[in-house]
C-alpha cells in the first residue's frame, strides 16, 4: 500500500513538472512575427537606391519592433499585398483601414481602424491620406501633401513612452516575481504584459504630446496657406482664414496653453476643445466651427466649456459672453515683424489698427523733432522729444546737452559830464575922445545920461 501511495505520488509530481516546464517553453516561443519577415529585414545594411535615388534603409529592430505600438501585430496584416520573397515595393503599401489578427479583447473580434478612419474621412481634416503608405511615398507626403494624414500624426514609437518609462518601471517591478513564476521570457513580458498592465500607468498620450501633432502642422503658416477648404453647399475652395494660419500663435498667449506648459493636466489641449470626450468617438472627429456637429460651433460651446474638469458655469446664460470669447481672435496675435504690419488680411484687429493711427501720429512728432534739431544748431539748442529736460532725463533717458554760461554784461561807466565854463567877456567901454572945445562945452546932463546908457550895455553877473 505505502509502494502504492509512493508511486502514485511520484508520477503526480513528473506530471506536474512537466505541464510547468512545457509552458514556459512555449511562453519562450511567442512572437508576433509568423510570416518571417525579420528573418530578412532584421539584417544589419539592409539597403538599397531607389528610383528616384532616395537611399532607403530597409532593416528593422527587432527589439525597438517589439516594444513598439505594433509590435504584436503581425507584418501582412498591414502588408497584405505581400505573397512571396522578395517582393515588389509598391506590394508594400499599407491601408490603416484594414482589420488585424489580433482580436479585440472586449469583444473577441478582430481589431481595425476601420470606424476611426470613417470618423476621420467625415472630419476637417478628411482629405488626408489614409491608405497607401510606405517608405517610398514619405517624402513626397511631406513636400506636397498639405492635408494631414495617419502616419502623420502617428508613428510606430514605443508603447511606453519615455517619459512614463521611470513610471512604468516602478509599477512592474513585481513581473519578475508573481508574474514571471509562470510566465517567462522578454516577450511575454515586454510585449504582452506590457500592453495589459501598462494602462495602470495613465494615458500613454499626454495633453502636450497631443498639442504637438496639432502643432507641426498648424504651426507652419507657409504650409497652412496652401489649404484650400470646400464649401458645403457651393463645392467652392477657398483658402483657409487667417485666424487658423495663425492658431498656434493664439492659443498660445491663452491659460489653457500656459498651464500645460507648466507640466499641469488642467490646462486644456486642442481635442479637449475640438474633439472632446465623447462616447462612441474616437476624438478624430474635429470640424469646421460653421459645422453644427462641431465642439466649437456657437450652439455647443456652452456644453464644450462645461465638459467635466473645466468651466462648469459655463451653461448659465448670464455667462453667454465669456462662452462666445474667440480664443483665436487676431486681436491677440503679436507684430513680430515688419511684414506682419503690411499685411492686408491683420488688419481684422484692432488693435494693429490702433498701431497704425498712432505710429503716423508719432512718426510726425518724430519728423519734427528732426527739424528743429538740425534748423536749431546755429543757435545750439537742442530739439526736445517729449516734455521738458527733467522728463527726456529720467523717463526716456536722453542726454540733456548743458546750456553754455552767459558772460555777465559789464556796464560800461560814463565819464563825467563836464560843463563847459562860460567866460564873460570884460565890459566894454566906449572910448570917447572928446576935444577940449567939445569937452569944455558939455554940460553936467549930457555927461549923466551917457553914464546911464554905457550902463544898460553892461552884461548882468
Amino acid at each position: 500500500m505505502r509502494l502504492f501511495l509512493f508511486t502514485q505520488g511520484f508520477f503526480f509530481q513528473l506530471i506536474l513538472f512537466f505541464l510547468f516546464t512545457t509552458s514556459i517553453v512555449y511562453a519562450n516561443e511567442r512572437h508576433s512575427d509568423p510570416d518571417g519577415c525579420l528573418s530578412c529585414h532584421a539584417l544589419t545594411g539592409l539597403q538599397f537606391i531607389d528610383k528616384e535615388g532616395l537611399l532607403r534603409v530597409s532593416t528593422i529592430d527587432e527589439s525597438h519592433y517589439y516594444s513598439s505600438l505594433h509590435g504584436s501585430v503581425p507584418c501582412k496584416d498591414c502588408h497584405r499585398k505581400i505573397s512571396h520573397y522578395p517582393h515588389k515595393v509598391e506590394n508594400g503599401y499599407v491601408d490603416c483601414a484594414e482589420s488585424c489578427h489580433v482580436n479585440e479583447p472586449s469583444k473577441g473580434e478582430a481589431y481595425t481602424h476601420k470606424p476611426i478612419v470613417e470618423e476621420f474621412e467625415k472630419s476637417a481634416h478628411g482629405q488626408g491620406l489614409v491608405k497607401d503608405f510606405a517608405g517610398g511615398n514619405r517624402l513626397k507626403e511631406e513636400l506636397e501633401e498639405v492635408n494631414p494624414s495617419c502616419r502623420r500624426c502617428h508613428a510606430n514609437t514605443a508603447y511606453i513612452a519615455e517619459d512614463q518609462m521611470e513610471q512604468f518601471k516602478t509599477a512592474f517591478m513585481h513581473t519578475e516575481t508573481e508574474c514571471g513564476t509562470c510566465h517567462q521570457g522578454d516577450v511575454w513580458r515586454d510585449q504582452f504584459g506590457g500592453h495589459i498592465l501598462r494602462r495602470l500607468v495613465g494615458s500613454r498620450w499626454k495633453k502636450e504630446g497631443n498639442n504637438k501633432m496639432c502643432i507641426d502642422c498648424h504651426a507652419n503658416q507657409e504650409r497652412m496657406a496652401k489649404v484650400e477648404l470646400e464649401d458645403p453647399e457651393t463645392h467652392e475652395k477657398h483658402k483657409v482664414d487667417r485666424r487658423w494660419i495663425d492658431a498656434t500663435e493664439s492659443y498660445d498667449r491663452t491659460l489653457h496653453s500656459r498651464i500645460l506648459k507648466t507640466k499641469i493636466e488642467a490646462g486644456a489641449s486642442c481635442l479637449d476643445c475640438h474633439a472632446p470626450t465623447e462616447k462612441g468617438k474616437f476624438r478624430h472627429n474635429i470640424y469646421r466651427d460653421e459645422d453644427k456637429l462641431s465642439a466649437t460651433h456657437p450652439e455647443k460651446l456652452a456644453k464644450t466649456c462645461a465638459q467635466s474638469g473645466c468651466h462648469e458655469f459655463a451653461n448659465t446664460p448670464l455667462n453667454a459672453g465669456f462662452v462666445e470669447t474667440d480664443l483665436h481672435d487676431v486681436d491677440q496675435l503679436q507684430i513680430l515683424n515688419w511684414l506682419s504690419l503690411i499685411d492686408s488680411e491683420r488688419l481684422e484687429s484692432n488693435w494693429q489698427r490702433a498701431f497704425y493711427i498712432v505710429g503716423i501720429v508719432v512718426i510726425v512728432f518724430i519728423f519734427g523733432a528732426f527739424i528743429w534739431l538740425f534748423t536749431g544748431i546755429k543757435a545750439k539748442k537742442q530739439a526736445p522729444i517729449l516734455g521738458n529736460d527733467s522728463f527726456e532725463k529720467i523717463m526716456i533717458g536722453r542726454k540733456i546737452r548743458k546750456k553754455p554760461k552767459k558772460k555777465p554784461v559789464v556796464k560800461k561807466k560814463s565819464p563825467p559830464v563836464v560843463k563847459p565854463e562860460v567866460k564873460v567877456p570884460p565890459a566894454i567901454k566906449p572910448e570917447v575922445e572928446a576935444s577940449p572945445i567939445v569937452k569944455s562945452e558939455v554940460n553936467d546932463n549930457s555927461i549923466e545920461k551917457a553914464e546911464s546908457n554905457s550902463d544898460k550895455g553892461k552884461p548882468s553877473v
